[in-house]
């Protein structure tokens, strides 16, 4: 299983990646054609064309994030599917003067198409959040984060 975890891990930080560098299209590629991302709303979104639209939604608002991802595991390998979970810590700057740091966790449906992992399904709970006060670092003034 070092293998699989290694490539469920690298596509968790490929995820994050395309976060933090605004990357819409890198964020999709981390999608199952039919991918369902479960992040607390009654309709989740369902398939690529519905993943870019919330993309479109929740970034609109974001003048800065960064996400990382901190630690997780690969629960099962079962042929071309998987789970798994991840803990992620982000600091996002909403608006002017809304500063807020989070932690999550994600539990993962995984699918090997092609040989490469994909989310089939993201479900996202929130651990915690806070706002922040004062000044983001500078990596925060990053241009497209």
């Amino acid at each position: 299983m070092p293998d699989e975890y290694t490539a469920i891990r690298q596509l968790c930080e490929r995820y994050v990646d395309a976060i933090n560098r605004r990357d819409p299209e890198a964020w999709i590629a981390t999608w199952a054609p039919d991918g369902v991302w479960e992040y607390g709303g009654e309709d989740p979104p369902r398939g690529r064309a519905q993943l870019a639209q919330f993309w479109e939604r929740a970034m609109s608002d974001m003048r800065a994030v960064v996400m990382l991802v901190n630690s997780g595991v690969v629960d099962t390998v079962d042929g071309d599917t998987a789970t798994a979970r991840w803990y992620h810590t982000e600091e996002v700057q909403i608006g002017e003067n809304t500063r807020m740091a989070g932690v999550t966790v994600y539990e993962d449906d995984l699918v090997r198409i092609d040989g490469q992992w994909l989310f089939a399904r993201r479900t996202h709970e929130l651990l915690y959040s806070g706002y922040l006060h004062g000044e983001f670092h500078p990596y925060m003034a990053w241009e497209n984060h």
